[in-house]
């Protein structure tokens, strides 16, 4: 993953950790919509001015944005039994298939 995708993903999930909408962040901070949804994706890179707005309409600090967590040290087994959890008994069979797939 690249720089950019990784810093999507960091804004995304201090947002969902807010229970912030894309379009209310994009409000905030007086971007488009559409902008948001790449960001996310790793599809745009923000200036160190929408950084600094982004950071402060999360309540985050801007270091914050950047710091990710290494993948060899990151729990996935917690993570997924988490997601699993709240799963409908049809997608946890989904999901079910999805594993059984890519461990043959």
């Amino acid at each position: 993953m690249n720089t950019k995708e990784l810093l999507g993903l960091k804004i995304k999930e201090f947002r969902r950790q807010k229970k912030m909408t894309q379009e209310q962040l994009s409000e905030i901070i007086g971007l488009d919509n559409g902008y948001i949804s790449k960001l996310e994706v790793g599809q745009n890179f923000p200036t160190i001015g929408t950084l600094e707005k982004i950071a402060q309409a999360l309540d985050v600090e801007l270091y914050e944005l950047f710091q990710y967590t290494n993948i060899k040290d990151k729990d996935f087994r917690a993570e997924i039994i988490k997601i699993y959890d709240k799963l409908s008994k049809e997608k946890q069979f989904t999901l079910y298939r999805v594993a059984k797939g890519l461990y043959e």
